[in-house]
Protein backbone atom coordinates (compact mmCIF):
# COMPACT_ATOMS: atom_id res chain seq x y z
CA UNK A 1 0.00 0.00 0.00
CA UNK A 2 1.22 3.55 -1.35
CA UNK A 3 2.15 6.07 1.58
CA UNK A 4 -0.65 8.21 1.46
CA UNK A 5 -0.97 12.16 3.33
CA UNK A 6 -3.78 12.85 5.82
CA UNK A 7 -6.19 15.10 4.51
CA UNK A 8 -6.93 18.11 6.67
CA UNK A 9 -10.88 19.23 6.20
CA UNK A 10 -10.81 22.80 5.24
CA UNK A 11 -13.37 25.53 6.33
CA UNK A 12 -14.50 28.51 4.06
CA UNK A 13 -12.69 31.62 5.65
CA UNK A 14 -16.03 33.66 7.24
CA UNK A 15 -14.88 37.28 6.21
CA UNK A 16 -13.21 35.92 2.55
CA UNK A 17 -14.98 32.30 1.99
CA UNK A 18 -11.49 31.32 1.21
CA UNK A 19 -10.61 27.87 2.21
CA UNK A 20 -9.03 28.20 5.92
CA UNK A 21 -7.92 25.39 8.69
CA UNK A 22 -10.26 27.30 11.67
CA UNK A 23 -12.55 29.20 9.43
CA UNK A 24 -10.35 32.63 9.39
CA UNK A 25 -7.50 32.51 6.13
CA UNK A 26 -4.12 33.53 7.44
CA UNK A 27 -4.63 37.08 5.29
CA UNK A 28 -7.58 37.59 6.97
CA UNK A 29 -5.94 37.32 10.32
CA UNK A 30 -2.90 39.20 9.15
CA UNK A 31 -5.01 42.21 8.33
CA UNK A 32 -5.74 42.07 12.43
CA UNK A 33 -4.13 45.21 14.01
CA UNK A 34 -1.90 44.22 16.58
CA UNK A 35 0.28 46.29 19.14
CA UNK A 36 3.82 45.84 19.09
CA UNK A 37 4.38 47.91 22.37
CA UNK A 38 1.86 47.66 25.60
CA UNK A 39 1.35 48.59 29.15
CA UNK A 40 2.28 45.79 30.95
CA UNK A 41 -0.22 46.39 34.04
CA UNK A 42 -3.26 46.57 31.25
CA UNK A 43 -2.00 46.30 27.43
CA UNK A 44 -3.35 49.51 26.42
CA UNK A 45 -1.00 50.43 23.17
CA UNK A 46 1.45 52.54 23.81
CA UNK A 47 3.43 54.60 20.99
CA UNK A 48 6.59 55.15 23.19
CA UNK A 49 8.88 52.89 25.21
CA UNK A 50 7.35 53.26 28.13
CA UNK A 51 6.55 50.38 30.47
CA UNK A 52 3.15 51.64 31.84
CA UNK A 53 0.59 53.28 30.68
CA UNK A 54 -0.21 57.34 32.55
CA UNK A 55 -3.66 55.16 33.91
CA UNK A 56 -1.44 52.31 35.60
CA UNK A 57 1.30 54.61 37.03
CA UNK A 58 -1.38 56.66 38.96
CA UNK A 59 -4.37 53.72 39.57
CA UNK A 60 -2.51 50.26 38.98
CA UNK A 61 -4.99 48.03 38.21
CA UNK A 62 -5.20 45.05 41.24
CA UNK A 63 -3.47 42.09 38.25
CA UNK A 64 0.16 41.90 37.80
CA UNK A 65 0.19 41.45 34.16
CA UNK A 66 -2.11 42.03 31.07
CA UNK A 67 -2.27 39.99 27.72
CA UNK A 68 -3.62 40.04 24.66
CA UNK A 69 -3.40 38.75 21.01
CA UNK A 70 -5.53 41.45 18.84
CA UNK A 71 -6.31 44.84 19.34
CA UNK A 72 -10.30 45.60 19.30
CA UNK A 73 -10.77 46.83 15.74
CA UNK A 74 -11.95 45.68 12.46
CA UNK A 75 -11.95 42.45 11.34
CA UNK A 76 -11.17 41.13 14.54
CA UNK A 77 -13.44 43.19 16.66
CA UNK A 78 -16.67 41.76 13.53
CA UNK A 79 -15.74 38.44 14.59
CA UNK A 80 -15.32 38.36 18.29
CA UNK A 81 -19.26 39.84 18.27
CA UNK A 82 -20.20 37.75 15.31
CA UNK A 83 -18.74 34.73 18.10
CA UNK A 84 -20.87 36.33 21.11
CA UNK A 85 -24.04 36.92 19.92
CA UNK A 86 -24.61 34.97 16.35
CA UNK A 87 -23.45 31.69 17.70
CA UNK A 88 -21.03 31.56 15.73
CA UNK A 89 -18.93 28.73 17.48
CA UNK A 90 -16.35 28.00 14.86
CA UNK A 91 -14.70 31.68 15.35
CA UNK A 92 -14.37 30.41 18.89
CA UNK A 93 -12.40 27.04 17.83
CA UNK A 94 -9.99 29.84 16.35
CA UNK A 95 -9.56 32.44 18.92
CA UNK A 96 -9.10 29.57 20.68
CA UNK A 97 -5.84 27.88 19.20
CA UNK A 98 -4.43 30.98 19.13
CA UNK A 99 -5.39 31.62 22.82
CA UNK A 100 -3.55 28.25 23.48
CA UNK A 101 -0.45 29.86 21.33
CA UNK A 102 -0.51 33.03 23.72
CA UNK A 103 -0.27 30.93 26.54
CA UNK A 104 2.07 28.65 26.15
CA UNK A 105 4.18 31.65 25.50
CA UNK A 106 3.15 33.04 28.28
CA UNK A 107 4.34 30.87 30.86
CA UNK A 108 7.48 30.21 29.18
CA UNK A 109 8.31 33.26 30.29
CA UNK A 110 6.43 33.49 33.34
CA UNK A 111 5.80 30.55 34.41
CA UNK A 112 2.89 28.01 35.37
CA UNK A 113 -0.47 28.97 36.51
CA UNK A 114 -2.08 27.24 39.92
CA UNK A 115 -5.22 27.93 38.00
CA UNK A 116 -7.07 29.45 35.18
CA UNK A 117 -10.11 31.61 36.04
CA UNK A 118 -12.75 32.90 33.05
CA UNK A 119 -14.83 35.40 33.81
CA UNK A 120 -18.14 33.97 34.59
CA UNK A 121 -21.43 34.97 33.35
CA UNK A 122 -24.59 35.64 35.05
CA UNK A 123 -27.44 33.27 35.17
CA UNK A 124 -29.53 35.52 32.95
CA UNK A 125 -27.17 36.25 30.79
CA UNK A 126 -25.84 32.53 30.31
CA UNK A 127 -29.54 31.85 29.45
CA UNK A 128 -29.38 34.04 26.60
CA UNK A 129 -26.58 33.66 24.88
CA UNK A 130 -26.50 29.69 25.77
CA UNK A 131 -23.21 30.23 26.37
CA UNK A 132 -20.20 31.03 28.37
CA UNK A 133 -17.86 32.17 25.43
CA UNK A 134 -14.99 32.43 27.65
CA UNK A 135 -15.20 28.89 28.77
CA UNK A 136 -15.39 28.24 24.67
CA UNK A 137 -12.15 30.11 24.06
CA UNK A 138 -10.49 27.95 26.78
CA UNK A 139 -11.11 24.86 25.45
CA UNK A 140 -8.01 24.26 23.72
CA UNK A 141 -5.85 24.90 26.41
CA UNK A 142 -7.90 22.58 28.66
CA UNK A 143 -7.59 19.82 26.16
CA UNK A 144 -3.35 20.66 25.84
CA UNK A 145 -2.59 21.41 28.91
CA UNK A 146 -2.81 19.99 32.39
CA UNK A 147 -3.88 23.27 34.09
CA UNK A 148 -6.66 24.05 36.33
CA UNK A 149 -9.71 25.49 34.30
CA UNK A 150 -11.50 26.68 37.94
CA UNK A 151 -15.16 27.75 36.38
CA UNK A 152 -16.89 27.13 39.67
CA UNK A 153 -14.71 29.21 42.54
CA UNK A 154 -16.21 32.11 41.55
CA UNK A 155 -19.87 33.07 40.76
CA UNK A 156 -21.55 36.05 38.86
CA UNK A 157 -24.09 37.30 41.41
CA UNK A 158 -25.28 40.20 39.66
CA UNK A 159 -26.69 40.91 36.29
CA UNK A 160 -25.04 43.71 34.96
CA UNK A 161 -26.46 46.29 32.07
CA UNK A 162 -24.41 46.09 29.14
CA UNK A 163 -21.23 47.56 29.93
CA UNK A 164 -19.91 49.02 26.37
CA UNK A 165 -23.03 51.03 27.00
CA UNK A 166 -21.40 52.94 30.04
CA UNK A 167 -18.67 55.73 30.86
CA UNK A 168 -15.96 54.62 32.36
CA UNK A 169 -17.45 55.90 35.82
CA UNK A 170 -20.32 53.88 35.43
CA UNK A 171 -18.73 50.56 33.86
CA UNK A 172 -16.86 51.06 37.42
CA UNK A 173 -19.85 51.62 39.76
CA UNK A 174 -22.74 49.00 37.85
CA UNK A 175 -19.71 46.40 38.33
CA UNK A 176 -18.76 46.68 41.53
CA UNK A 177 -19.60 43.69 43.74
CA UNK A 178 -20.78 41.30 40.62
CA UNK A 179 -18.76 38.55 41.90
CA UNK A 180 -18.61 35.71 44.83
CA UNK A 181 -16.16 33.68 45.37
CA UNK A 182 -15.34 30.63 47.49
CA UNK A 183 -11.58 30.68 49.37
CA UNK A 184 -9.13 29.79 47.28
CA UNK A 185 -5.33 28.95 48.25
CA UNK A 186 -3.67 29.67 44.81
CA UNK A 187 -0.89 31.37 44.28
CA UNK A 188 -1.01 32.94 41.07
CA UNK A 189 -4.01 32.60 38.52
CA UNK A 190 -4.86 33.52 35.41
CA UNK A 191 -7.67 35.84 34.61
CA UNK A 192 -9.84 35.53 30.91
CA UNK A 193 -11.95 36.93 29.62
CA UNK A 194 -12.72 37.76 25.33
CA UNK A 195 -12.44 41.74 25.38
CA UNK A 196 -11.05 44.12 28.14
CA UNK A 197 -12.17 47.90 27.13
CA UNK A 198 -11.59 49.63 30.45
CA UNK A 199 -10.56 46.57 32.60
CA UNK A 200 -13.32 47.27 34.77
CA UNK A 201 -15.05 43.95 35.19
CA UNK A 202 -11.46 42.18 35.06
CA UNK A 203 -10.46 44.57 38.09
CA UNK A 204 -13.44 44.12 40.15
CA UNK A 205 -13.24 39.79 39.04
CA UNK A 206 -8.92 40.63 40.23
CA UNK A 207 -10.50 42.12 43.56
CA UNK A 208 -12.63 39.26 44.39
CA UNK A 209 -10.14 36.27 44.25
CA UNK A 210 -7.47 38.59 46.30
CA UNK A 211 -10.36 38.82 48.64
CA UNK A 212 -10.63 35.35 48.66
CA UNK A 213 -7.01 34.22 49.24
CA UNK A 214 -5.45 34.17 45.83
CA UNK A 215 -1.93 36.07 46.11
CA UNK A 216 -1.44 37.36 42.43
CA UNK A 217 -2.91 37.32 38.95
CA UNK A 218 -2.72 38.02 35.68
CA UNK A 219 -4.71 38.80 32.60
CA UNK A 220 -4.74 37.39 29.16
CA UNK A 221 -7.93 38.12 26.49
CA UNK A 222 -8.24 38.07 22.98
CA UNK A 223 -8.37 41.74 21.93
CA UNK A 224 -7.53 45.19 23.84
CA UNK A 225 -9.73 48.24 23.02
Amino acid sequence: MGVYTRLVPKQACVLCTEQAEFCVCQTCEQSFAVSDHRCRSCATPLSSDLNFCGACLSHAPLFSNAHTLYDYSGSCAQLIKRFKFDHQLCIGDFFAHRLYDKYMDIIAIHGEYDAIIPLPLSKQRLRERGYNQTHELLRIIAKKTNVLIDRTSVRRIKTTKALSTLDLEERHSEIKNAFSAKDMIYNKVLLVDDVMTTGASLNELAKTVIKAGVKSCDVLTVARA
